[in-house]
């Protein structure tokens, strides 16, 4: 009994011992500010991965990108969803307000018309 007991307080001990990963951290609330709706976090690229019902947006910066978990997309991308992630897609066309998909526009930006889900210069 007494050789149980022991093996088990060694096997609990290694286990606290063991690094954590500095690279990903399991968000918690209020924890950091860029990590907020997030299942797993990135203290480098915020959200990796978001609650079951929210989006995992994803902005870019030169080189660099930053996960955000949000409600819904905002303009210029539209939702998909999936069986392990939800995220927000870029519409493909910069003219492109609120899009269905990557290809059919729903909504145009200023001095553009829709026609056919398709932004256009002229009318």
């Amino acid at each position: 009994m007494r050789w149980i007991t022991l093996v088990l307080l060694l096997l609990l001990r290694s286990v606290e011992m063991l690094p954590q990963s500095p690279w990903k951290k399991q968000a918690s609330a209020g924890a950091a500010q860029n990590c907020t709706g997030c299942v797993l976090c990135s203290e480098d690229n915020g959200c990796v991965t978001c609650h079951q019902r929210l989006f995992l947006l994803i902005r870019r910066d030169g080189i660099r990108q930053h996960g955000v978990c949000v409600h819904t997309c905002p303009p210029g991308y539209f939702g998909v969803r999936g069986l392990e992630l939800n995220r927000c897609t870029k519409c493909r066309s910069p003219s492109c307000e609120s899009c269905f998909s990557r290809d059919f526009c729903m909504r145009c930006k200023e001095k553009f018309y829709l026609h056919k889900g398709q932004c256009l210069r002229q009318c």
